[in-house]
């Protein structure tokens, strides 16, 4: 150790002698960088070609597997002095994501537990230690840590869950509960769990990418006739989501990651209304972060994405995205009878892969005359939400873009955040754009009602202030309590 910054982790052969180093330099700020260097004819060069990679502490793991003791399987060195420390015995290896099929030889004969980063890269190195020493080795435990929590980046690891008072007795009590790992037999086999599993097993939290509806998981439905207003919403809920920012009344915590699959929309009138949606957001969109892919752009049809062809045609493009929008279901799903709930089975399918695979989704669709989701309502059985816009009913054409904002569906979410609102996008003389939002009328009367059965007011005396019946009131009540404001 060359300073309390900085540490220096020995790999070494089986005899003990040095191979490389691997230096671990802690910033002020939190973060960690890491680098290697090793010894050339007494000169220190700061990388590790031509070095044998070999597991970290190969000596005590030789000893420790010759006196059959159980071997942990750790993300990194930190950890695995963490373990040391406590007299047990584990490795791991120079990078998160690379396996050396030595490495598997060396195990062979061990009976190895696999602790895991809970972060996205823990998750991906999890699986690939599984499939790599399935069978390879003496026995193979994944042992999930309960109560640490899960981060896109820097997850929380073995070291974290000791220091928060958890003991080594707990940890051997947790491999001895878990039960061997075995792989899916096939793609479409079933997992069933007991109760004890499903409640102590670590899964993902679920992060809000726009707070208060659309969390990560999350599946969206948009709802609109044609002309009011879907696209404009869409994109700035992307947008907001993009980069951070505050759209209407909706804010996302952190930037992430957005792929924007338009069906019908003209290139020079999406780029025309990205423009207007980049002046009126304080926080611009890092490039990589908003991906687009429209059909002026093509040179061939858009995929139909109904059908197994066009969904592995966009696969690539999904893989490091957190949020896919589908604008829209019309012209993107095209085969298959838009008004029968079998059309819909293979989209339903593919979202909730997507979901399963930690992604959100928002689909866009037209409304059909009587202002509800146009074909079968199957569609939104799958749901978190659904987001309906409609004019509100002293619309004039002339008002542009001026609509309601309701919640059809909320799964989990109330009170306020599931309040209507109605918006309108407007250009002030010097040519900025911004959206006006304010209560819908409906709206301002259940707050207006719920504030008066608040302080004391009888449903009788309510009518008489109000000039409503006594059923316009009742239901109104009773609309501010599913919105807990009463």
């Amino acid at each position: 150790m060359d300073n309390k910054n900085q540490v220096a982790y020995r790999y070494e052969d089986e005899n003990k002698n040095l191979l490389f180093r691997k230096i671990r330099i802690n910033s002020a700020n939190g973060t960690k960088k890491f680098y290697f260097e090793q010894e050339k004819n007494g000169q220190i060069i700061t990388n590790i070609d031509g070095c044998r990679r070999v597991l970290y502490h190969l000596p005590q793991l030789l000893y420790g597997i010759s006196k059959e003791q159980t071997i942990f399987l750790v993300e990194g060195e930190k950890d695995v002095e963490t373990l040391l420390k406590h007299i047990i015995f584990a490795t791991t290896t120079i990078t998160s994501l690379e396996w050396d099929e030595n490495y598997t030889q060396i195990l062979k004969d061990a009976n190895v537990v696999v602790l895991y980063d809970n972060d996205k890269t823990g998750l991906q190195r999890k699986e690939l230690l599984c499939k790599s020493l399935y069978g390879q080795v003496k026995s193979l435990k994944v042992v999930d840590l309960p109560g640490i929590e899960y981060r896109e980046k820097h997850g929380q690891d073995i070291t974290d869950w000791l220091e928060m008072g958890h003991t080594t007795d707990e940890l051997e009590e947790l491999v001895e509960k878990t039960l061997e790992y075995k792989p899916p037999r096939d793609n479409n086999s079933l997992r069933v769990v007991s109760l004890d599993e499903l409640l102590t097993i670590v899964l993902p939290e679920r992060e809000m990418l726009l707070m208060p509806f659309l969390p990560s998981q999350g599946l969206v439905l948009l709802v609109a006739k044609r002309g009011v207003g879907k696209t404009h919403i869409a994109l700035g809920i992307a947008y907001a989501v993009a980069t951070g920012n505050t759209f209407l009344r909706w804010t996302a915590p952190v930037a992430k990651k957005v792929l924007y699959l338009d069906g019908e929309m003209p290139a020079v009138l999406m780029q025309e209304r990205l423009k207007m949606i980049k002046t009126m957001m304080p926080k611009e969109a890092d490039s990589e972060f908003f991906k687009f892919m429209t059909p002026d752009l093509q040179t061939r049809v858009m995929p139909d994405l109904a059908t197994e062809e066009g969904r592995k045609m966009i696969e690539e493009f999904i893989q490091d995205r957190d949020l896919i929008v589908i604008d829209n279901i019309s012209c993107l799903f095209r085969s298959g009878n838009e008004n029968e709930s079998e059309g819909w089975q293979q989209a339903q399918e593919w979202a909730l892969d997507l979901r399963r695979r930690g992604k959100s989704v928002l689909f866009v669709h037209h409304a059909g005359k009587n202002g509800a989701q146009r074909g079968t309502s199957k569609r939104e059985d799958i749901l978190d939400t659904v987001i309906m816009l409609k004019h509100p009913d002293d619309y004039k054409a002339e008002e542009g873009a001026r609509f309601e904002v309701s919640f059809d569906k909320a799964r989990h979410f109330t009170g306020a955040d599931a309040s209507s609102f109605q918006v309108q996008l407007l250009e002030d003389d010097y040519g900025v754009w911004t959206w006006e939002l304010s209560d819908t009328p409906e709206e301002a009367q259940i707050l207006q009602i719920a504030d008066m059965k608040n302080s004391g007011l009888t449903i009788k005396e309510i009518c008489k202030q109000t000039k409503l019946t006594k059923s316009q009131v009742e239901w109104r009540l009773s609309k501010a309590k599913t919105k807990s404001l009463i």
